[in-house]
Parts: structure tokens; C-alpha cells; sequence
């Protein structure tokens, strides 16, 4: 917020200290979205925002409370978090505000002004001061002076921020004033919202032991992130419960989208439309769509024409073009590339150059679709790609051969990769790899170990010796729409195989926590 105020973007200074930009940019991104920053400096809201002496999230709650809850907020804002204000043995009775561990941090410093409180000067400035006997009350409810110290000291700073005067009595929050906050948390909501002890991302975040919470519905708080003894990363909340009426009312409705489910045999496409919470989605509504809405129709299409192309959608033609679509990929690889491509995104945008007539599901169905070979692959080129050699012959074994194109430093080339048997690999030398038109690559099918490929014998080797394959990083659908079949297949045991083991390690761990 100050970089924004100077006007300066800080991910495009020279920094004695390195910045964290990824960090420095996802929280521009949401002081955008909270409309504090706008066109990279402070908004007029921003700016009242920035000139409060509290945190970001409280300070957007001063900013937009009414009068009647200024004092409540000056003194939560003040205090760090309950946890850390009590000790252990603490005793809050009388005080607890069931839901809020914000209002009850508020309501043991009201207590203390009430019991050991004045209104004072410290350099001339009124303060929030307390007498001796704040000793003998925090030991009896298990709090620390300093806490409540430091608590007025923020408050005073506030209450002179807002040009108003500390308030000579303090009264103790009750239902009236959890509802008037909870109403400003869910409309505004700063703070980390948890929803079932889950984040909008999924992380399990329980509530914290020393909270006032329960452990379900919707808490907006201050996450903890800690090791527990195994020294597994855990994170706990402590803030307040938010009713999820509140959530409902301020939650706001997505904008409407085409899905395409391959699952459904009837109505694969759906209009789905979600209820969305800053992150958390509370529900989402489908209704399947026959006849393409004018304004998605164009949409509609290119979903459907992509399902063709992955080979989901329930279409004639999908089963009647995959021979064909099989063949031209097959001699864009023998040809080093010389030859059309015809990865997803071209195939996805062949079906949908002739689905442009189509509007609604029974014209899809009924729709012709064609690929053309010859357009792709010419017949002398067809002819002469199909005289490159199908397989070699290594130690009396036939060893297949699979056509590929490589681009490298934005070059392409076609090179040949041998599939090998895995006993062969091992102990092949140079002098046995036969010579063909092309640079020669190796490929290992190992089962539900996956496949290992290599551009020398040596590295190959040193791979194999590996106890598993190396899983694929970074691989596209694109490029698994260019793999061999067999390659295909490998791949898909690998991977179901690999998501057993993890299963199965998941459920030994639960065994043992269980224990």
C-alpha cells in the first residue's frame, strides 16, 4: 500500500534485499479486487484505508463501521488474538461472547478499565491507564498486563486517527453487538475465512483449542500455521463465526458457463451457473442445454468440437476419424515434420470450421464431420513415407520403431526412437544400434513402471537403473494426443498404478494416526 501511495511499482525496482514478486504481486492483485489500489495507486478509499495505524483487514472495518461499533473495533484491532492474550489457565466466565473470540478479547479489556481503569495523559496525550490492581485481575483471570498495556496504547493511536475521544466507559459486548459485527465481517469480509475447517483452497485449517468457536460453519479470523509432533505443517483460526445466512446474503452469483461433462449420456452439455463467497464455492446449479443460447452458441461449439477432438463426446464421426486422425499424426512423425500437424488444438479447430452451422444438440448429433487425408498428407508423400522401415533387427529380436518429431531451440527435426525390450537395453552397445535417416532415440516400456526415454545408450542405462520411471512433468494433453499407442497405454497403467500406491500410503497413515 505505501508503493501504491509513491505511485511506484516495487517488482520493477532494483532491491538491496530480494522481493518476493510473486508475493508482492499476488497482493496487488487483491488490493485491486478490494478496490484499494486502482490503475497501480491508492483509491480514495485506499487512501482512508492506508491512514489507519492498524492492519489492512481491520482497518477497512473502521473504515466502514458505523459509530456505534468504533469502540468495539478500535480495542479488537488493538489486541494481537485471544490465544495470545490468556495463558493457559485462563478463566473467561462472564466474558465469553460464544462465536467471537474477537469479542472477547474486547470484553476482558473492557472488564479491566471497568475494575482498574482511568482516563489519563501520557506525554500529554489521553490514554487508557490502569492502577495496581490490574495485577491481582489479570493473575485471577489468567491474562497478561502487557496485553491489555499495549491494547491502550493502540486504541488511543485509533481513536486520535479518527479525531474522536476515548470513551470514558466501556460496555461489554453482548448479542446485539455479535450481530451488528458478524453483518460488517460478512459484507466486507478481510479476514481468512474458514467454511468447515476448510479454505477456499481446500486446506484443512481446524479451529484453534483456546477458541470460543465451533468447530463448524463459517469462522473469519487470523489463520496459525504450526508442526504438530510428527512435524506435519497444520493451520488452526481463531476469529469469529459468521452465521451462514450472512454468507448466503452477501454471497454473490457467478456468471453463467458452458460445461461439457462426458460422463452424462444424456445432456453432456450443462449451463451451470455458482454461488460464490470470496473464494469458497456454497453451491452451483446445472440445467442441461439443448438449443445454444444466442449469446454461447459460439461457445458451445468450440466446447464440443474440443470433446470431439479428446475423443469424449458421443458422436459418429469420433469412432469413424480416429483411424484416419491415427494415420495423419503417424505421417507427421515419419516425415520429420514436414507434413500439417494435427495435435488438439488444430483437430479442435477443424471440427469447429465445420460445426459453424450448428445450434443446438440434435443438429451436433446429426452433424457430418470429415477429415480429409489427402488435405493433410499428399499420395506421393503418403507413398513414400510408408517405404520407411517398420522395425530393425537387434540380437534376433524384431524391435519396433516409433517415429517422432523433436523441436529444440525452436528447430524441428524428425528423429526415430527404438522401443526396446528393457533385458536388451541394459547391456546394448553402440556398435549393435542400426543406421538409419535420421537421429535414433530410445524408448523403454516398463509396464506399471512407465516409460523411460533417453536421447544416448548411456543415459539410457543410467535410467533404467532407477527403481521407477520418472514421472512425466509438465506434459500436456496435446503431447499425449502425439504419443504412440502403446506409449498411451504404458502411460495409463503407470498412472493408475502410481494413484494406488499413493492410496495406499494415505490410508497407512490414517491407520497409524488412528493407533
Amino acid at each position: 500500500m505505501t508503493c501504491a501511495d509513491l505511485g511506484v511499482a516495487a517488482d520493477q525496482l532494483e532491491l538491496p534485499v530480494p522481493l518476493d514478486r510473486v508475493a508482492y504481486r499476488k497482493a496487488v492483485s487483491l488490493l485491486e479486487q478490494r478496490g484499494i489500489i486502482e490503475n497501480g495507486r491508492l483509491s480514495r478509499y485506499g487512501k482512508a484505508v492506508e491512514a489507519m495505524p492498524v492492519d489492512r483487514p481491520w482497518a477497512e472495518l473502521l473504515v466502514n463501521a458505523d459509530d456505534e461499533l468504533i469502540p468495539y473495533l478500535a480495542v479488537m484491532s488493538s489486541i494481537e488474538s485471544l490465544h495470545r492474550m490468556t495463558r493457559e489457565d485462563r478463566d473467561v466466565t462472564g466474558v465469553t461472547v460464544p462465536g467471537s473470540d474477537h469479542l472477547t478479547s474486547y470484553n476482558l479489556y473492557a472488564e479491566a478499565f471497568s475494575h482498574c481503569g482511568y482516563i489519563g495523559e501520557v506525554y500529554g496525550l489521553p490514554r487508557h491507564l490502569f492502577d495496581e490492581s490490574i495485577e491481582k485481575w489479570a493473575e485471577q483471570r489468567g491474562v497478561l498486563v502487557k496485553s491489555i498495556e499495549d491494547a491502550a496504547l493502540a486504541t488511543a493511536s485509533i481513536y486520535r486517527s479518527l479525531g474522536m475521544e476515548l470513551p470514558t466507559r466501556m460496555v461489554n459486548a453482548r448479542d446485539h453487538i455479535y450481530r451488528k459485527f458478524t453483518e460488517l465481517l460478512a459484507q466486507y469480509m478481510p479476514f481468512d475465512l474458514v467454511i468447515d475447517e476448510q479454505t477456499a483452497d481446500g486446506t484443512e485449517a481446524r479451529v484453534s483449542k483456546t477458541s470460543v468457536c465451533g468447530s463448524w460453519g463459517a469462522i473469519a479470523g487470523d489463520l496459525r500455521y504450526f508442526a504438530d509432533r510428527s512435524g506435519i505443517p497444520r493451520a488452526a483460526i481463531e476469529g469469529t463465526q459468521i452465521p451462514m445466512a450472512l454468507i448466503r446474503r452477501y454471497a454473490t452469483r457467478g456468471k453463467a458457463e458452458l460445461v461439457y461433462d462426458p460422463r452424462r449420456k444424456h445432456g453432456p452439455l450443462m449451463l451451470k451457473r455458482k454461488l460464490e463467497y470470496f473464494g469458497f464455492e456454497l453451491e452451483s446449479e446445472t440445467e442441461t442445454v439443448e438449443d445454444f443460447p444466442p449469446e454461447l452458441a459460439g461457445e458451445a461449439r468450440h466446447l464440443l468440437a474440443e470433446a470431439l477432438a479428446r475423443g469424449e463426446a458421443r458422436h459418429f464421426a469420433g469412432k469413424k476419424n480416429r483411424e484416419v486422425i491415427e494415420q495423419i499424426r503417424e505421417a507427421y512423425k515419419r516425415s520429420g515434420g514436414e507434413t500439417t500437424r494435427l495435435g488438439l488444438p488444430e483437430l479442435t479447430s477443424l471440427y469447429e470450421e465445420q460445426l459453424g452451422g450448428v445450434n443446438c444438440m440434435e443438429d451436433f448429433k446429426s452433424a457430418r464431420l470429415v477429415i480429409d487425408k489427402d488435405r493433410f498428407v499428399p499420395r506421393e508423400i503418403r507413398e513414400r513415407l510408408e517405404r520407411l522401415p517398420n522395425q530393425v533387427t537387434i540380437r534376433d529380436r524384431d524391435v519396433e520403431i516409433d517415429y517422432d518429431v523433436e523441436e529444440r531451440d525452436g528447430q524441428r527435426r524428425g528423429v526415430a526412437r527404438l522401443r526396446l525390450p528393457e533385458k536388451i537395453a541394459r547391456t546394448l552397445t553402440e556398435h549393435e544400434i542400426p543406421q538409419l535417416d535420421r537421429p535414433i532415440r530410445f524408448v523403454v516400456l516398463r509396464g506399471q513402471r512407465g516409460a523411460v526415454r533417453s536421447d544416448t545408450l548411456d543415459d539410457l542405462k543410467d535410467r533404467l537403473a532407477q527403481p521407477w520411471s520418472p514421472d512425466e512433468v509438465g506434459e500436456s494433453a496435446d503431447d499425449r494426443t502425439m504419443l504412440s499407442s502403446a506409449e498411451r497405454e504404458v502411460k495409463q497403467i503407470a498412472g493408475e498404478f502410481r494413484r494406488h500406491r499413493r492410496g495406499g500410503r494415505r490410508d497407512a497413515r490414517r491407520r497409524r494416526r488412528g493407533h
